[in-house]
C-alpha cells in the first residue's frame, strides 16, 4: 500500500512540474511574442518620424540653395536696401495722405465692414448656447 501512494505522489508530482514547466514555457514565448510587437511598433513609428524628417531636410537644402542664389541676393537687396541695377529707374510716389479709415486702429471696424458686404449680414445678435441647442433638439 505504501507503493501505491508513493505511485501516486511521484506520479502526482511529475505532472504538477510538467504542469509548471509547460506554463513557465507559453508564459516565455507569450512575452517574447508581445515584445516582438511593440518593438514593430517603435519601429514602424520611428520610420515614420525618418521620412518626415528627410522631408523637411529636402525642404530646408532647397531653401538654403534659394538663399544662396543671385536672385534672393537681388531681391533682398531690392527690398532692405532699396538698391537697383544699372540703367534701372526708380520712382517714389507718396503716400496717400492719412485718413481716419486707412488707419490702423480702426482694421477691424474695416475687416467686419467687408464681411458685412460678403455676407449681407447686419449686427448679428448672439444667442446663448444652451439655447441653440434647444432649438436644434425641439425643431
Amino acid at each position: 500500500m505504501l507503493s501505491i501512494n508513493k505511485h501516486q505522489l511521484l506520479s502526482a508530482s511529475v505532472r504538477l512540474i510538467t504542469f509548471l514547466v509547460t506554463f513557465w514555457i507559453i508564459f516565455l514565448l507569450g512575452r517574447a511574442v508581445w515584445q516582438n510587437w511593440q518593438l514593430k511598433d517603435a519601429i514602424l513609428k520611428l520610420e515614420e518620424q525618418l521620412a518626415t524628417l528627410e522631408n523637411q531636410k529636402k525642404d530646408l537644402n532647397n531653401l538654403l540653395i534659394y538663399y544662396q542664389s543671385d536672385s534672393f541676393r537681388e531681391l533682398e537687396a531690392r527690398k532692405r536696401l532699396g538698391l537697383k541695377k544699372v540703367g534701372e529707374k526708380m520712382v517714389i510716389l507718396p503716400l496717400p495722405s492719412a485718413t481716419p479709415e486707412s488707419t490702423p486702429a480702426n482694421f477691424p471696424e474695416e475687416v467686419a465692414q467687408e464681411k458685412e458686404k460678403i455676407t449681407g449680414e447686419t449686427g448679428r445678435t448672439q444667442i446663448a448656447n444652451w439655447l441653440l441647442w434647444w432649438q436644434y433638439f425641439t425643431k
